[in-house]
């Protein structure tokens, strides 16, 4: 009988065999390999979703930043619509500053020094809709073309370009204006329910257009005269057929000037609302702007210093109940160019001119004496307050179109 000589397992002193121990070896090389490759892959899988992640969030940053200048651009054009030539510009240190302020976070990209830093973060620019070469009215951006509506279509557009931490983004639009429909009589100098003054009386007269032409240019309605009346200057007669104060100043139109001074900041309210209102006025930051004052009894607006020009004249409505007796007291230098609209009654005092026109509701008292007349016509103050004032400015629709432009090639850093 042969005996069968085999390798079995056994213990020697409590090991394993030598075979034993090579197998568990290579077990486990096996398991660290597929762990590794396993580790490897989830880094990278990791790592490429954080930079996925990141770049996302830097493409959705910048994307906004360019839409917050979309914003400004637009906000600044209805503040201040460039209808003539002029150097309207948005400003990107402002954007960037408000910007800054609300969000930390934001990585702008690295330059050599502040301004260029200003510059890549966010750039804005407003321009006409017209091509530069031939002038014509167009729907193709050109950067290069007038800073201004020179064609006077109420159209611009809106150009905005961002980067943050070097992902470039820009938003162009074309923006439209609304404006308020002010329909304030063309060739009417005053309009008052009576006209009660001392002295020399209250001259009227008119010094736009000029030369005056022969026949009447301008007119006056007043239903009622006391005292000396009305002093009719040159170029100026009684109106030819009477109209009542809400053809001339309809409730229409005091809604939309309550509107508009609301929407300027320039609305002023209660007990003290004459004191605010003169601050204003006399701060030099009126030109252009309406100002209403709204009281619940007579109120005073004073002043020494010019209100508004020929080119940015000034509307004040000073709204009170009937029989207030409201006082315009301007002196020295204070002439007034635009509108006066007086809900109630009013009186004139100081030595200063209203150069455009003026609409009282009420009694009209004259106790002043101006430089060059009282209410001296002008056609270009009336002409500029009809149709200034902006509503709103909205995108036109379709217009809308958003570029990704080549990441830049240096690195960022933190502001």
């Amino acid at each position: 009988m042969k005996t069968l000589k085999t390798r079995c397992s056994r213990r020697d002193g409590g090991g394993w065999t030598a075979e034993q121990d090579g197998s568990v070896i290579v077990i486990a090389m096996v398991f660290t390999m597929v762990f590794l490759i396993l580790g490897i892959g989830l880094y990278w899988l990791v790592s490429s979703q954080t930079r996925a992640t990141e770049l996302e969030r830097t493409d959705i940053k910048a994307f906004n930043v360019a839409e917050a200048g979309i914003d400004a651009g637009m906000l600044a054009l209805k503040l201040d619509w460039p209808d003539e030539e002029s150097t309207f510009e948005v400003s990107d240190a402002t954007i960037r500053t408000v910007i800054g302020a609300g969000e930390n976070g934001l990585w702008f990209a690295d330059r050599l020094d502040e301004p260029q830093r200003t510059e890549e973060f966010i750039h804005v620019e407003v321009y006409d809709n017209i091509d530069p070469g031939t002038g014509d009215t167009t729907t193709i951006a050109d950067p290069s073309a007038p800073k201004w509506d020179s064609n006077t279509d109420g159209m611009m557009f809106v150009d905005s370009t961002a980067n943050v931490d070097n992902d470039r983004h820009r938003i162009l639009i074309l923006a439209e204006r609304q404006e308020w429909e002010l329909t304030f009589p063309a060739t009417l100098a005053l309009w008052a329910g009576v006209v009660d003054s001392n002295g020399q009386g209250l001259e009227v007269k008119v010094e736009d257009p000029y030369p005056v032409p022969v026949d009447p240019y301008a007119y006056f309605d007043v239903h009622d005269a006391q005292g000396k009346g009305v002093d009719e200057g040159y170029g100026v007669d009684p109106a030819p057929s009477p109209t009542t104060f809400d053809q001339v100043v309809s409730e229409a139109v005091q809604a939309a000037l309550m509107g508009i001074a609301m929407g300027m900041g320039t609305y002023f309210e209660g007990p003290s609302a004459d004191t605010e209102a003169s601050a204003f006025l006399g701060s030099g930051q009126a030109n252009g702007k309406v100002v209403y004052v709204k009281a619940d009894s007579s109120v005073t607006i004073s002043g020494n210093t010019q209100i508004g020009t020929e080119d940015e004249p000034v509307v004040v409505v000073i709204d009170t109940p009937d029989g207030s007796e409201n006082t315009w007291d301007m002196k020295g230098t204070a002439d007034f160019y635009g509108i006066l609209v007086t809900i109630g009654d009013s009186v004139l005092r100081g030595t200063c001119g209203i150069h455009g026109a003026m609409y009282c509701s009420g009694t009209l008292a004259n106790k002043g004496n101006g430089s060059s007349g009282e209410i001296n016509y002008n056609e270009k103050c009336i002409t500029n307050i009809n149709g200034q004032y902006v509503i709103s400015v909205n995108i036109v629709p379709n217009t809308w179109e958003e570029y990704t432009l080549p990441r830049s090639s240096t690195t960022s850093t933190g502001p």
